[in-house]
């Protein structure tokens, strides 16, 4: 297909359809994505995992560029959580569909899975859902309501990095910042896609084992991945880097892997990595199995909050 056929094309598809980047075609058709560590090899007409990118005749599209369930939000900063980046400053705030994780205490579920427990995961119809948001019409929000920034959010903005790039292209010439909110699954492929435009990376450190992402909904994570590709990102494009871990009683709470944890943030991304430490909360959950699970204690995240000062980090919050 010539690039005036492939446009002619594009244009016919649904609202919210673009081309992504970072794919790699292999035989009969099948398409391996480089977006996420998750690097789905995805046939002619289905989805990846994260259900928001399909195989049309052999090439990926993004079927949720622009498209987003809540508009865009007015946050502080530090609802990210961010506290030492433009601390006391908000952010314009945007997220879509869809997530290449299943957490199962996500708190996000009901607006990125479409409003419902039972679409959780399910490779839905987004092409009539949501609103249509132009890169341009987001930024000239942000612009609007004097946000000096803006943050791509709520659910993984790996899988719309088409969208992101666009935007943050953008923000940068109007001299805004930009924040990327992540469970950190994205690949060093994907980074450097975005490195260049992306200021702050809040990332989310679901444990320190692969069975801590497992027991959580994530089969087959690594989480020697996510840390990888965080240190990268810090070190390669200097993106600025704060930590957070919601600590869930029997899941991921163990002292010794959050010893683990703290040693690790201290070696490899410095002693002024902030960390957020977050208390759970089960009614928020979507899963009936977590929903069980009791609060975080307070005296668990203040024995886990002790453990990242005796390793050496200066900046441990809990909440």
């Amino acid at each position: 297909m010539s690039s005036k056929e492939e446009k002619s094309f594009e244009k016919s598809l649904p609202k919210g359809y673009k081309k992504g980047v970072l794919q790699e075609r292999k035989e009969n058709g099948v398409v391996q994505c480089h977006v996420c560590q998750r690097e789905c090899l995805v046939p002619k007409g289905k989805r990846g995992f994260c259900t928001t990118r399909i195989n049309i005749d052999g090439t990926l599209y993004s079927m949720i560029y622009g498209r987003f369930p809540s508009g865009v939000q007015i946050d502080p900063i530090e609802k990210k959580p961010l506290y030492h980046f433009h601390p006391g400053t908000f952010v314009a705030s945007i997220g879509s569909y869809g997530c290449n994780f299943r957490c199962k205490q996500c708190l996000n579920w009901a607006s990125l899975w479409d409003f419902s427990e039972d679409n959780v995961g399910k490779p839905l119809n987004w092409d009539h859902k949501g609103l249509i948001i132009s890169p341009k019409e987001f930024i000239e929000i942000a612009k609007r309501y004097g946000c000096p920034g803006v943050a791509f959010t709520y659910n993984e903005p790996t899988i719309w990095i088409e969208y992101v790039y666009d935007a943050a292209k953008l923000a940068k010439k109007d001299n805004l910042f930009t924040v990327f909110v992540t469970n950190g699954y994205i690949t060093k492929k994907g980074v450097d896609y975005l490195g260049n435009l992306i200021d702050a990376w809040s990332v989310d450190f679901k444990g320190w084992s692969n069975r801590s992402y497992a027991k959580q909904g994530n089969i087959g994570v690594s989480a020697a991945g996510v840390r990888d590709v965080t240190k990268y990102a810090k070190e390669k494009y200097g993106i600025h880097v704060e930590i957070d871990t919601l600590v869930i009683p029997t899941i991921n709470d163990d002292l010794g892997e959050m010893r683990l944890l703290a040693q690790w943030i201290f070696k490899n991304l410095g002693e002024d990595t902030p960390w957020h430490l977050i208390r759970y909360i089960p009614e928020l959950a979507w899963s009936s199995d977590f929903r069980k699970i009791p609060p975080t204690p307070l005296l668990s995240a203040e024995k886990i909050a002790k453990i990242g000062n005796e390793v050496g980090l200066k900046f441990v919050y809990y909440r």
